[in-house]
């Protein structure tokens, strides 16, 4: 009799995903990270960019899923205005949620 194998499925690709902060609302800023599941919360991963038009903006590699995240500008944690949604968490605030389909 013939034994099946298993072969475990791979991945998703992951695809660049565009964080944007419009720098109207975080005037004057020097430094805006991006902090999230995806990368252990360390602020020291993803640094945003101002660019020309006013936007702080960083583009991360992302396989299909939902991540909860946050922006840190000059140390203090801010939601995304844009987020695709929110949800609490455990010091009584709320996370940002980007889904990644």
């Amino acid at each position: 009799m013939a034994t099946l194998l298993s072969v475990p499925r791979s991945a998703p690709p992951a695809r660049k995903v565009a964080f944007r902060l419009d720098g109207r609302r975080v005037a004057g800023a020097r430094s805006v990270a991006l902090v999230g599941s995806f990368n252990e919360w360390d602020p020291a991963v993803h640094h945003l960019e101002l660019c020309p038009d006013g936007q702080w903006a960083v583009a991360v590699p992302l396989a299909p899923g939902e991540y909860p995240y946050l922006f840190i500008v000059d140390g203090v944690p801010w939601n995304d205005p844009g987020d695709d949604r929110r949800v609490p968490c455990e010091w009584g605030g709320q996370y940002s949620v980007r889904v990644v389909r």
